[in-house]
């Protein structure tokens, strides 16, 4: 008998299935298929380029480029091509429970049946006499009021973000009252997730439907949170709760995004039916689980803003490709040409400046500016994973829904931190004006006052009575995307450049260089003449 690894029987959400390597279902099938789909709505001839590509893993984001270029010249462009991505995704992506096997779509229709009661806690704690305050910590310090305003004025004057984000956060300062959540509805399909919003709503008062993974420890720490607030939690239980102690409450919570996909659908369509909610996606994971979990997602965020007229919201990553401002692409060539650090970069291979032709549209009345963001060493899974987001947010807010789907900026998480590369990267990337990574805690408070801006502000871009020329300015607009908009060069060509500048400056480097030095010279001096 071989000794190889013996694959587990496929359950739940899968990739389709490659014809080409019958019984594999590799995710590149799948990946290129989306792509040619949604690409192929517009233009048959970038599809079928697509289906040839050889080497889609070193190729894939030139074609992501193309698609957002073509979407750039009509709104109705945008849209074919979101919506020819998603019903790929719907028909061709497979769900397998006890061993039949039936496309997304068919699961989603056929498995209709209620499995999870409701659990419910209220916190205890109290509202602060003087009302909620928006605090934003930031390098040891705890900002809010002026000292937060401030701030803001400070990135958006060195490019670090974008005016209506500095704008939109700043609304929320000014509006204090806006932070009082107990009003608001929130379900946040991943709710433990490190960038989540779950911490800061919970202390708002807010309300928050859960959903995240059926493990003991998760739901211990949350609920723990709940009690703890002044908000409530509601949440998927397997029975009853009057008839639980803790540890089965904690045993009992929770369900699988993969493998219960259809009955999360139906168990959330069915919490609070008079009330608006808010359906935020924030659940990560590596790889090819990065697009089931997204597609799990959207199956739910789908249904609730066709059916509830819910809100969606997402946080968009910068190392994407997007639509930008006129200030943002004027301020890549200020940086490229200006003297600095990075100009030390400038004459060598591989560091293109970061600035672009623009797209005419295709009434020819408008240039639209876009950034190319992707990392490469990121994917393309994970670069599907984040369209499909961006192509419920636009079909959505086009359907009527609020959506709020702001980028949020390099963030150091343990999951990100964890890969040693990334994390050298990380601590040089402030040498590229006007890059800044930002720690977990800052990163949260932002973006979480980005989404309060979008419910509460009737003038946000996520209401669709905001008018847009394009469904891709929805991502354009509140963009705290750190830097990757603005620098001379494309984010995916200083991470190694970043590496060096920070190994080069830290004292242990320089210490130990200064000790090969002596030694090589050492050597010198002492060889024989």
């Amino acid at each position: 008998m071989s000794k190889g690894k013996i694959k587990a029987p496929e359950d739940g959400l899968v990739f389709p299935p490659d014809p080409k390597r019958p019984g594999e279902r590799g995710s590149t099938f799948g990946n290129k298929g989306a792509w040619a789909a949604a690409i192929g709505a517009i233009s048959p001839a970038d599809a079928e380029k697509i289906q040839k590509e050889k080497d889609w893993r070193n190729n894939y984001t030139k074609y992501i480029i193309k698609q957002v270029e073509e979407s750039a010249r009509s709104p109705q462009k945008a849209i074919a091509v979101a919506k020819g991505g998603l019903d790929y995704c719907y028909n061709n992506f497979e769900f397998v429970r006890e061993g039949k096997v039936s496309t997304l779509q068919q699961a989603l229709d056929t498995y209709t049946t209620p499995i999870f009661k409701t659990g419910f806690i209220k916190g205890t704690g109290e509202k602060p006499k003087g009302g909620y305050v928006l605090k934003v910590p930031y390098k040891g310090k705890e900002l809010s009021g002026d000292a937060l305003l401030a701030q803001l004025d400070r990135w958006y004057s060195y490019g670090t973000i974008e005016k209506t984000a500095r704008d939109y956060i700043a609304e929320v300062v000014k509006n204090q009252q806006w932070l009082d959540l107990s009003d608001k509805y929130f379900c946040l399909l991943g709710a433990g997730s490190a960038m989540g919003p779950f911490l800061t709503l919970m202390a708002l008062g807010a309300n928050i439907i859960a959903i995240d993974l059926n493990r003991a420890p998760i739901w211990k720490r949350l609920i723990s949170v709940a009690r703890n607030s002044p908000g409530t939690i509601t949440f998927p239980l397997l029975g009853d709760q009057d008839k639980m102690s803790d540890e089965e409450l904690f045993e009992k919570a929770g369900c699988n995004l993969f493998t219960q996909t259809p009955e999360i659908r139906t168990w959330v369509l069915s919490v609070y039916p008079d009330k608006h909610i808010t359906v935020g996606a924030y659940a990560y994971l590596d790889g090819e689980l990065h697009v089931k979990v997204s597609l799990a997602m959207d199956a739910i965020i789908r249904d609730m803003t066709t059916k509830r007229k819910a809100g969606a919201a997402y946080l968009c990553t910068p190392t994407d490709v997007h639509v930008i401002t006129s200030d943002a692409a004027k301020a890549e060539r200020d940086n490229y040409s200006s003297f600095g650090v990075a100009t030390l970069f400038k004459y060598l291979p591989g560091m293109p400046p970061n600035f672009r032709k623009p797209v005419k549209t295709d009434d020819g009345k408008k240039e639209i500016n876009y950034v190319n963001g992707i990392v490469d060493r990121q994917g393309p899974n994970y670069a599907l994973a984040k369209r499909i987001q961006h192509w419920r947010a636009m079909v959505a807010r086009t359907e009527g829904s609020i959506v709020s789907s702001n980028i949020a900026p390099s963030t150091s998480t343990a999951s990100v931190t964890h890969n040693r590369l990334f994390a050298w990267a990380y601590g040089g990337m402030h040498h590229f004006k006007p890059m800044e990574v930002f720690a977990p805690e800052t990163s949260n408070a932002v973006m979480a006052a980005l989404l309060i801006n979008d419910v509460r502000n009737p003038n946000s871009v996520a209401h669709p009575s905001v008018t847009l020329d394009n469904p891709l300015e929805l991502f354009r607009e509140g963009s705290f995307h750190g830097g990757v908009w603005r620098t001379a060069f494309p984010v995916n060509a200083i991470g190694t450049p970043s590496a060096i500048v920070y190994l080069a400056t830290q004292p242990a480097v320089i210490a130990g260089l200064g000790v090969w030095a002596a030694w090589i010279g050492f050597l010198v001096v002492t060889a024989p003449k």
